[in-house]
């Protein structure tokens, strides 16, 4: 019976370590089952992350040829805004020479002016000096008639 129990022994030992083999094989598979649940949602995060990589490098791609355009329009109006400043600098130059010219002509017309009223001035007194004659002579031709 010793033999028979021993036999016994073993078998009861066997059946319980391929229950526990059964056991770690099934946690294996469930293992198994989780890391590729996981590995899958790892590779969706992945797709999903390289998806959004591309749209946001687009995106800064796009903001990036944008602000290039502005910037060269903004360099466009600076360049345009140069240009205004220096024709409105030769401008301002052309009129400070005409100011100038106009204030000698106005000078020299003032001068003229000053030169015909003291010459105007000058004639009236020679016509009152003339009129004081002529009123002289024809008081004294009215003299003579009496």
């Amino acid at each position: 019976m010793s033999g028979n129990m021993s036999l016994e022994f073993l078998k009861n030992k066997i059946i319980l370590l391929m229950q526990e083999r059964d056991k770690a094989i099934q946690r294996a598979d469930d293992l198994m089952d989780t890391v590729q649940e996981n590995s899958d949602l790892v590779t969706k995060f992945l797709i999903t992350f390289k998806t959004w990589q591309k749209i946001y490098h687009t995106q800064l791609e796009t903001e990036k040829r944008d602000l290039e355009n502005r910037v060269s329009l903004a360099d466009a109006e600076i360049d345009t805004l140069h240009e205004q400043k220096d024709a409105l600098t030769t401008n301002k130059c052309d009129l400070e020479v005409e100011v100038e010219k106009l204030r000698r002509e106005n000078d020299s017309l003032q001068s003229a002016i000053d030169t015909f009223e003291a010459a105007f001035q000058y004639k009236e007194k020679e016509i009152e000096d003339l009129q004081k004659q002529i009123d002289e002579f024809n008081l004294e031709m009215d003299e003579l008639a009496l």
